[in-house]
């Protein structure tokens, strides 16, 4: 028998969904089996009801061998520095340096980083956590920098995702500099569609509707003949780069899209540099039209 006692973070989740959680590794059918021959227990009661909400302060047992999963293990890094640029309760927002991976098995990276850092701090312990792991709500390319948003608990996390795919209750700005001058209208605004060639490790860029192409959408602003403010509206994979490569305006050091390469650093010179907050829900309403903002070095 294996006991589980819900905290904050496992609260207001189906008892189904926190056994799919928890035995991420045991076949649904299984866990549908223990269900029906009331193998589960909520507060020493038997429940066969899937749907069961789960409060805060409830024990959940499992009359089964099959043993839950760790849900995260993690490489702990010693004395981790961040370059943290806000940070509460419920979320901290970091600078991810150029050529730093998102996440990683092998190699130091920004999770890894984040999670170490939570856990000096005693913010997180994940032997403490039965379905929740500290995780980013938004990626960066490996070789971008900038504000990354990591959420510190479930509920948070789950604002803030649903904000970053409503598209417009997170603004994103990005930094680029480019190859060229800019010869073009001060502000231009580009939309299309888009796709990721695995093959080639490419995203290519049409103005016309494609099998399997997704649509984009992007405002560039010249700031300088060779720095551009992008405004991400849609948010697909090398989506900056692409667009600008097709604008013949390629990003400095991004040899993959054009770009002129000016050094051997594993860097391209887009950096996210702004978000601003509007019409989060409670509890996070207290960050609508806040600004969080790093310019890199090379921008100014």
């Amino acid at each position: 028998m294996t006991k589980f006692c819900i905290n904050k973070n496992d609260e207001n989740q189906t008892l189904f969904k926190f056994l799919k959680k928890t035995y991420s590794t045991t076949p649904i059918s299984v866990i549908y089996k223990w269900l029906r021959k009331g193998d589960i227990k909520v507060n020493s009661k038997r429940i066969k009801d899937k749907n069961l909400i789960l409060k805060s302060n409830d024990i959940v047992e499992v009359y089964d061998s099959n043993k839950p999963v760790i849900r995260d293990k993690f490489n702990y890094i010693k004395n981790v520095k961040l370059d943290i640029c806000y940070e509460d309760d419920n979320l901290i927002i970091v600078n991810k340096d150029a050529n730093l991976e998102m996440h990683s098995v092998y190699n130091i990276c920004l999770d890894d980083m984040i999670k170490s850092y939570l856990v000096d701090k005693n913010q997180y312990d994940p032997l403490n956590e039965n379905s929740f792991v500290i995780s980013h709500v938004h990626r960066l390319d490996k070789l971008t920098s900038g504000l990354v948003i990591y959420a510190k608990n479930k509920q948070s996390s789950e604002i803030l995702t649903q904000a970053i795919q409503d598209k417009d209750k997170i603004e994103k700005y990005y930094l680029a500099l480019i190859s060229n001058d800019w010869t073009l209208d001060n502000t231009v605004v580009l939309e299309g569609w888009i796709n990721y060639d695995l093959e080639i490790k490419k995203s290519i860029f049409s103005t016309e509707m494609l099998d399997n192409y997704k649509y984009c959408k992007t405002e560039f602003n010249m700031i300088k003949k060779n720095l551009i403010l992008v405004k991400l509206i849609t948010g697909r994979k090398h989506q900056i780069r692409a667009m600008l490569s097709y604008l013949k305006n390629p990003i400095l050091n991004d040899f993959r899209y054009g770009g002129k390469k000016i050094n051997d650093e594993k860097i391209i010179y887009l950096s996210a540099s702004k978000l601003i907050f509007h019409n989060l829900d409670k509890p996070l309403d207290y960050l609508n039209e806040k600004i969080i903002e790093f310019i890199p070095k090379w921008a100014n």
